[in-house]
């Protein structure tokens, strides 16, 4: 994620010459929305992987058991 904000800082220092303030302003705010949106992305996917692997695990443990009783 870093390389990302990294990236966008530098092509607007490049940029600059060309950008009024409002412009580079504009751009760097949409940078961190974007920013901020993929990070939210990226901590609800891990929040659901695991859930997922919780209950994933629960199930398979209860099919053991179930499995193991009936042997």
């Amino acid at each position: 994620m870093h390389v990302y904000v990294q990236a966008s800082t530098n092509k607007i220092q490049e940029n600059a010459g060309m950008l009024t303030e409002a412009e580079i302003e504009t751009v760097e705010s949409r940078a961190d929305v974007i920013t901020y949106t993929v990070l939210a992305e990226m901590e609800h996917f891990q929040r659901n992987r695991v859930t997922d692997f919780q209950v994933y695990m629960q199930r398979y443990l209860h099919g053991q058991i179930a499995f193991n009783r009936q042997v």
